[in-house]
């Protein structure tokens, strides 16, 4: 009996000293990484929650002979807030969200006040750092925006977080819309004025340094490794904005009149061989025409023995050459 009890006490002692070491072992590997290692891990951590972003730099203008904005870069905003901000406590929170929600949806006029009320709330209750409140709001919204309640305290007391980016305008609309053209990031269909020149016009991308915050969501870190970006040029053409109105107008009623599938206009200044105006119609599927085509570029041909007349009359015209020369 007391060999049995012996066994048991010494299978428990083993047991207990087994535990024991393990426990000391986990305390001595815990004590190492915070302090032998500390350093190199916390690093390791900082370095994966952080990533660099591209900046994009402000696309250069397009203008017209006279300066006129034929394409131009327009700046604006993605309003966000830091609905998890510290530097106030909730009950300065709930005491101004509701006012808050109600200058947001009279300005926007996108949501009720309640659903940017509950929006924000939710935010406040999950901690939201980077909460979307409105994309692409213009630089006269975002300067009301900061003097509404909570965001009047300032970018870091009140958590307003403008984020700035650039949109493009066509100022005249469809006026020479397809010799402007487009250049769409990522795709090889830029066409017109914008393709062609995308490399002047695009300037040079900068970089920031952006911090992860959870879920995939990251927001600006402000850094001396930050790169601004350089803006592109601006390109002048001799497009003359009244003359390519007229060129439109005339050649949408000639169009109409013979019931033609598609045209194009081209007005050349004769003394500087400057295009001064392009335009080209076609019908689209609901039978309206638009410019949908560069027919005068896409569609050109050697002019062949047709253009010997108009060069007939030109000489003459200038008096190198008389009727009567043979």
């Amino acid at each position: 009996m007391d060999n049995n009890k012996n066994d048991i006490l010494k299978k428990v002692y083993l047991v207990y000293l087994a535990m024991a070491v393990l426990g000391i072992g986990i305390i001595a590997k815990v004590f190492y990484i915070q302090v032998v290692e500390g350093d190199e891990w916390r690093e390791q951590a900082k370095k994966l929650s952080l990533r660099y972003e591209k900046i994009d730099a402000i696309r250069g203008n397009i203008l017209a002979s006279d300066g006129s904005l034929l394409a131009a870069s327009i700046p604006v905003f993605d309003l966000r807030m830091d609905a998890g901000n510290t530097h106030y406590n909730d009950d300065f929170f709930y005491e101004n969200v509701d006012s808050l929600a109600y200058f947001l949806s009279n300005l926007f006029k996108d949501r009720s006040k309640q659903e940017y009320k509950q929006l924000m709330i939710k935010g406040r209750k999950g901690n939201n750092r980077y909460l979307l409140l409105k994309r692409g709001i213009t630089y006269n919204h975002l300067k009301k925006v900061r003097k509404f309640p909570i965001f009047k305290l300032g970018k870091f007391k009140g958590g307003i977080i403008a984020e700035s980016r650039s949109r493009r305008e066509l100022p005249f609309r469809w006026l020479a819309f397809r010799t402007i053209g487009w250049d769409k990031e990522g795709t090889n269909n830029d066409i017109g004025l914008e393709g062609a020149y995308s490399s002047t016009l695009e300037g040079e991308s900068g970089q920031r340094l952006m911090q992860r915050i959870g879920n995939g969501v990251y927001r600006p870190l402000n850094n001396e490794s930050e790169i601004e970006p350089r803006n592109g040029h601006d390109i002048l053409t001799s497009f003359d904005i009244n003359i390519q109105d007229v060129a439109e107008d005339a050649l949408m009623k000639q169009l109409i009149a013979n019931e033609a599938d598609h045209g194009s206009a081209v007005l050349m200044e004769v003394e500087t061989g400057f295009i001064v105006a392009i335009a080209n119609l076609g019908k689209n599927k609901e039978g309206l025409y638009e410019e949908k085509y560069n027919y005068a570029i896409g569609e050109s041909s050697e002019p062949g023995s047709t253009f010997k007349l108009a060069s007939i009359i030109s000489a003459l015209d200038d008096g190198l050459i008389k009727l009567s020369d043979t």
